[in-house]
């Protein structure tokens, strides 16, 4: 009730477009079930707020501090995380569709990365500095990941379907078991690894799956189609 009090204190509406919160000091508001759309959050103070199941359009967090917030089961389609700080932030069960989360890695933690991308639909992590980090089970379809630093980074089970690594490095890291690929009755696809540093990461058990989104029948890709989809002749890596 705390929350909910500080909330309406602070006369926060419960369905806005075009709202600018931009810079205030909102730590501990109870936003839970908003609708949200186009809103201006950039630099905003919102150390454990609640966002719980709120439906979140367009919003900006850019600069936010989101330490501690609460997303659980919330949608957020097209926001702007980039540069917020989500430490501690929860985002089980969140969705996310065309986020925006450049510069957002570099302060969380490998927990925090892999709920935040647990459901993350084309978003944009390019450039994003993962080196070492364990994203294991992430889904990251049709994502932006150029030039992304991820040597030694865990991929192991994730779904990573159309994601464009172009130009990333990915020496030793760990795609073992991961959806790389998809296929349908018109086309097969593969995330791009279009040049790309594999050398020395393990693509072994790397998965193709019946129209896409990892939701079909999956079964072990092999190296010929691979190379060929991955735009990549995948000089280093260990393969199929």
């Amino acid at each position: 009730m705390i929350g909910l009090t500080l909330a309406i204190a602070l006369g926060l509406p419960t369905s806005c477009i075009g709202c600018d919160f931009a810079g205030r000091d909102l730590h501990g508001a109870n936003l839970a079930g908003v609708s949200y759309v186009g809103v201006d959050f950039a630099r905003t103070d919102l150390r454990g707020a609640s966002f719980r199941s709120a439906n979140l359009s367009g919003v900006d967090f850019n600069d936010a501090d989101l330490r501690g917030a609460d997303f659980r089961d919330a949608k957020l389609a097209g926001v702007n995380l980039r540069g917020a700080h989500i430490r501690g932030a929860n985002f089980t069960g969140a969705k996310l569709a065309g986020a925006d989360l450049r510069g957002v890695p570099s302060d969380a933690s490998d927990a925090d990365l892999r709920a935040l991308l647990g459901r993350c639909a084309g978003c944009d992590i390019a450039g994003a500095q993962i080196d070492g980090r364990d994203l294991s089970g992430i889904s990251i379809p049709g994502s932006d990941m150029r030039d992304a630093r991820a040597h030694g980074a865990r991929f192991e089970g994730a779904n990573l379907e159309g994601v464009d690594f172009a130009n990333a490095d990915l020496r030793n890291a760990d795609f073992r078991n991961a959806k790389l690929c998809f296929h349908n009755d018109e086309r097969i696809g593969c995330a791009s690894l279009r040049n790309a540093d594999v050398r020395g990461a393990d693509l072994r058990g790397a998965l193709i799956c019946r129209d896409g989104s990892g939701s079909g029948s999956c079964t072990p890709v092999n190296a010929t189609t691979l190379r060929q989809y991955s735009e990549s002749p995948l000089d280093g890596a260990t393969l199929p």
